[in-house]
């Protein structure tokens, strides 16, 4: 499944998954809400602080991207570029131009993307 840094190819970042998973509607990712809290947790609004960190694929921390505070980011491939987002819209900038993901919070160290062309998955935390 291509999810967070596989949705990066386009910038010339990849990365290797199982095979994908498409919604009903190629356009639509589950919205945050639907990602159930541990109980007695409260669900937390998407921000960009949640992001900023290293993150993989998969339980596949070897092909990585590392979110920065101010906005930068950097690949396991070598490529970089600035990040911004927008609601659940995460934007990415980089060499070959600019590639756009969805974003929604399963946990705190858990995410899960939505791709342009419908597939979705989830990274987590490295």
């Amino acid at each position: 499944m291509k999810v967070f840094v596989a949705a990066l190819a386009v910038l010339t970042f990849a990365a290797c998954g199982p095979a994908k998973t498409k919604p009903d509607a190629p356009s639509q990712v589950a919205p945050q809400t639907t990602a159930q809290p541990a109980a007695g947790a409260q669900s937390a609004e998407l921000t960009p602080a949640m992001l900023v960190g290293r993150w993989g694929d998969n339980g596949d921390c070897t092909k990585d991207i590392v979110f920065n505070a101010d906005g930068t980011f950097h690949s396991y491939t070598g490529g970089d570029g600035a990040w911004t987002l927008n609601g659940d819209r995460m934007s990415m900038a980089g060499a070959n131009g600019t590639h756009e993901v969805r974003v929604a919070i399963a946990n705190q160290n858990t995410l899960l993307i939505g791709n342009p062309d419908g597939s979705f998955g989830t990274s987590q935390r490295c």
